[in-house]
């Protein structure tokens, strides 16, 4: 009780909750936006494609309908995540329409010069943003001093003095302190819970992850403030406890999961896309070279020779794409595995795949692109 007056009463706690409230409904407002004008390109792709196919129903020659047929190009769509307002992930970097013919992942020069660079630079913040930046920070600031600062001001002898276990204070301080940083957290997350389901952009699906997510963020600010109360426990002084909370959240939240892929890519490295797609192109010309040859000759059952080395380059070319895939998911794998030291990196993974936004997404939509 003592514990949660104090922080009440603090400055800091106003601050806490002013900033809890705009940043939690800035993200959430934000992301909704950018699902919107998402949806609103799915909807009118989506709308197109229905055309095309109205358009040959209608035709009942045999001939015409042929003709129509091959000079159209349907497109394969993918429906946007709209738990995405809380975890973006890869859900804007996956795109939504592939081309039936010549499928390209990437933005062709004129869509890239059509769009504002800037927006790719400085994204908005979403949900999951805010949770394991932000607050996590708030956490480590709220309780760096609960027990170094009675320390340095003699208050913590007076509590000991009496028949008081350290356990119990320790537990005492821990509950009164993270109730003080749930409670604005959970009505700045109540808060975008009912932008979010009034503005009816979210599925009942993605409402339940939404619920999830919060649970989610409510652990991963528990393991912040335990580590917190941890360290004012061992400081002496405050400013010793705060340089130390610092350090470890910098550790925690920006060193280990940005130096992760580093040293995966050379622990585990892999060749580049362009040689990759050298080597086909030098098993295809050697193919070409070798039909040449046979075609030159003309002898009776050279047909047959012919398809066995097309069949063959094929498969040195198949052969080539596993090896490439294989390494590339042991260099994955490896990064998740490094970046999963720190909190930060197992919290995202953890909430992008709730959303069904994280690495998921991509290996679906290449296997997804693979078999349309």
């Amino acid at each position: 009780k003592k514990e949660i007056v104090n922080n009440i009463l603090s400055f800091r706690f106003v601050i806490t909750c002013a900033l809890l409230f705009a940043l939690v409904l800035l993200a959430v407002l934000l992301m909704g936006n950018e699902f919107s004008i998402r949806q609103s390109e799915y909807a009118s792709i989506q709308k197109r494609e229905r055309a095309r196919i109205g358009q040959l129903q209608r035709i009942e020659e045999p001939q015409s309908l042929y003709r129509a047929v091959s000079e159209m190009s349907f497109s394969g769509l993918r429906r946007p995540k709209s738990a995405s307002i809380l975890a973006r992930g890869l859900d804007d970097q996956v795109p939504i329409e592939v081309p039936a013919y010549g499928a390209i992942r990437s933005l062709s020069g004129a869509e890239r010069m059509g769009r504002n660079a800037l927006r790719e630079i400085f994204q908005a913040p979403d949900f999951v943003y805010v949770v394991n930046v932000v607050i996590s920070l708030l956490a480590l600031l709220f309780v760096f001093d609960s027990i170094c600062g009675e320390k340095e001001q003699g208050t913590l002898k007076l509590l000991l003095a009496h028949s008081l276990p350290r356990d119990i204070v320790l537990l005492g301080k821990w509950i009164g302190g993270y109730i003080s940083v749930a409670l604005p957290f959970s009505l700045a997350v109540l808060a975008g819970f009912i932008y979010v389901y009034t503005s009816g952009e979210l599925v009942a699906d993605g409402l339940w992850r939404f619920v999830a997510i919060y649970g989610l963020s409510l652990v991963y600010i528990s393991a912040f403030f335990t580590l917190g109360l941890m360290i004012s426990t061992l400081a002496h002084r405050t400013s010793t406890a705060l340089l130390v909370a610092l350090l470890v959240w910098i550790c925690w939240i920006l060193v280990v999961p940005n130096i992760a892929p580093v040293v995966a890519r050379l622990a585990a490295p892999v060749p580049s896309r362009q040689i990759i797609e050298s080597e086909k192109a030098a098993i295809d010309r050697e193919a070409d070279l070798l039909l040449k040859g046979i075609q030159k000759r003309k002898v009776y059952g050279d047909e047959k020779e012919g398809e066995r080395i097309r069949r063959a380059a094929k498969e040195k070319m198949r052969k080539l794409e596993r090896f490439y895939f294989e390494r590339l998911q042991v260099q994955i794998e490896l990064t998740q595995n490094l970046a999963r030291l720190s909190p930060s990196a197992s919290f995202l993974f953890a909430a992008t795949r709730l959303t069904g936004t994280g690495p998921g997404l991509a290996q679906f939509f290449d296997q997804a692109m693979a078999r349309y």
